[in-house]
């Protein structure tokens, strides 16, 4: 297992609100994958063979997965993106969602999933090609067009309250 990057706020893929209140971004990051390729002059880290990502109660999964750094004042590296490539899966509590890719901006604090994006929390569910969570604002966007399909349209499945038995 290759420990990396501490303090990484990693792919919380999941509703904002859910995100800020159950996810420690301050957590270690733990890496383990079937190989790593580092390349300094590039400032990348390559990940690949079933890469398992956990920083607290938060798994990715994916194919392949670069982590893009610079370096701070003292040679650290500093996070500024992370890509996740081929079979993304993403667990956290009650929620799952799978995708093709994953992003993740650190500066701007953007986190998108692409192609077939599908999210299960809980029972609700929700289908798209792409998903924008915007932690600075709590906010969070799915949209279905494609420019291969520019009439797609967001579907969703969600629980109703039952009624209690008198």
């Amino acid at each position: 297992m290759i420990r990396a990057f501490h303090g990484l706020l990693l792919l919380a893929m999941l509703p904002s609100a859910a995100f800020a209140q159950g996810f420690d971004s301050r957590a270690p990051v733990d890496i383990d994958a079937a190989r790593m390729d580092l390349s300094d002059d590039d400032r990348e880290a390559v990940f690949s063979g079933a890469v398992v990502i956990r920083q607290g109660n938060l798994t990715l999964n994916a194919d392949r997965v670069r982590v893009s750094y610079a370096k701070d004042g003292a040679g650290n590296p500093q996070v500024q993106r992370i890509d996740a490539l081929g079979n993304v899966r993403i667990a956290q509590d009650t929620m799952r969602a799978t995708a093709r890719t994953g992003y993740y901006d650190i500066n701007s604090r953007l986190i998108t999933l692409q192609g077939a994006v599908k999210m299960n929390r809980s029972g609700n569910q929700l289908q798209g090609e792409r998903v924008v969570w915007n932690l600075n604002s709590r906010t969070s966007s799915f949209d279905a067009r494609t420019p291969a399909n520019p009439g797609g349209r967001v579907s969703g499945r969600f629980t109703v309250p039952q009624p209690k038995p008198n």
